[in-house]
């Protein structure tokens, strides 16, 4: 967190990043399509062990989280585990959407199901990211591997991106499950999703600027 003091207007629009990321992950994994890398293996491991997505997508986060730590070890600063927090909250998100989001049945539905899925996503990724507070598990840990590994976040999102689906396939063939989780719809998102990250992100830096820094300087 960059800010010395967080105001309320900062938060307000981190929950409301928080809801987009969590509904476009929803969306995402509505359209059967294959879901997005980084959270294949949290979606397979829901549909084998029979647990419900939320749960899954909470214990995979806190488990990012883990990996962060063995990564940076010394350098791993207390503040991040904050990150549990916000696992908990795109979790519970995630969740609710998906009781309340209907299972598309023709395929031009799941394709904009498909679109729409990146594009909340990417929104609410951008949002969050540059409200200053607290990182997603899944970003924070493709920066920590590029930082491990002296490369920019975007090489360390790639690695990322490529053990999640390589440990969802994994896992989905280990109990006779197939391509569980992962097909088109997961190249697509791959492809995409970062760059609708970066469309967003002017956007999202107006917001910070215009409703937290102002804020700061008033106070100030």
């Amino acid at each position: 967190m960059n800010s010395k003091t967080i105001h309320l207007n900062q938060i307000i629009i981190y929950m409301i990043g928080i809801v987009i990321v969590s509904l476009g992950i929803t969306f995402n994994t509505k359209t059967a399509l294959g879901v997005s890398p980084v959270i294949s293996l949290a979606f397979n491991a829901a549909k084998i062990f029979h647990v419900s997505i939320g749960l899954a997508t909470f214990l995979y986060y806190v488990f990012l989280i883990a990996i962060q730590f063995l990564l940076l070890r010394k350098n791993f600063q207390r503040v991040q585990l904050l990150q549990v927090f916000a696992s908990f909250l795109t979790s519970f998100f995630i969740q609710g959407f998906d009781y309340l989001l209907p299972v598309p049945q023709s395929l031009l539905t799941r394709l904009i199901w498909l679109v729409i899925g990146i594009v909340l996503t990417g929104l609410g990724a951008s949002i969050t990211v540059n409200m200053k507070l607290i990182p997603n598990p899944a970003d924070a840990l493709a920066d920590t591997i590029g930082f491990v590994l002296n490369k920019s976040f975007g090489f360390g999102k790639n690695v990322l991106d490529f053990t999640c689906t390589f440990l969802a396939l994994a896992l989905s063939f280990s109990f006779g499950q197939g391509m569980l989780g992962v097909g088109i719809g997961t190249i697509i998102a791959m492809i995409f999703t970062g760059r609708v990250v970066a469309l967003c992100n002017p956007f999202s830096e107006k917001l910070y600027n215009r409703y937290v820094l102002k804020s700061q300087q008033i106070v100030g």
